[in-house]
């Protein structure tokens, strides 16, 4: 769940995720883009389109830079 504070915009585990991980991860703007993407179900190849033309960059380095953050993510285990 994101939850944004004094600034800065963290993600708290709830339920299940909670019983493997329970803390906070603090979260940037691209990261914050990137997972309300991923929550409103969007695909990856959307959200690469979504970070690339927000970000006003290329395709390649959307591409590198988003299945970084999902790598992050996955590993952190705050994806279900």
């Amino acid at each position: 769940m994101l939850c944004p504070t004094m600034g800065k915009t963290m993600v708290i585990t709830t339920e299940e995720l909670a019983k493997d991980f329970s803390g906070m991860i603090k979260m940037n703007e691209q990261s914050t883009d990137i997972w309300k993407w991923i929550e409103a179900g969007k695909e990856r190849n959307e959200i690469i389109a979504l970070y690339a033309e927000t970000y006003d960059i290329d395709t390649v380095q959307a591409e590198n830079e988003v299945d970084w953050v999902i790598k992050q993510m996955a590993d952190a285990g705050i994806l279900e």
